[in-house]
């Protein structure tokens, strides 16, 4: 269960190190990225699975991950649906 915050989005859920949180990419939909609060207030968001790496620098983009974050807390559907196109329209490395 997520807490809310003040200002009514989802708080990321604490992982082990300090700033470090446990987060929805917003490329892949993967639930295993992580993100990191810098020193000067960024947040680095890493995926291992689409192997991504994002620099959130302005409160407007931490504001739409933000939102996003709680939009797909809202609705593990479009989550499964989401991860489902993007596999099925993924690019062939191949050809």
């Amino acid at each position: 269960m997520s807490i809310i915050g003040e200002d009514g989005f989802p708080i990321p859920k604490v992982k082990n190190a300090k700033d470090r949180y446990t987060v929805v990419c917003p490329i892949c939909m993967g639930a295993n990225a992580n993100m990191k609060v810098a020193r000067n207030g960024n947040w680095i968001i890493r995926c291992p699975t689409c192997v991504s790496q994002l620099y959130l620098n302005d409160s407007v983009s931490i504001n739409l991950f933000r939102g996003l974050q709680r939009f797909l807390n809202d609705n593990p559907e479009h989550q499964v649906a989401h991860t489902t196109g993007l596999i099925q329209y993924a690019p062939d490395e191949g050809n």
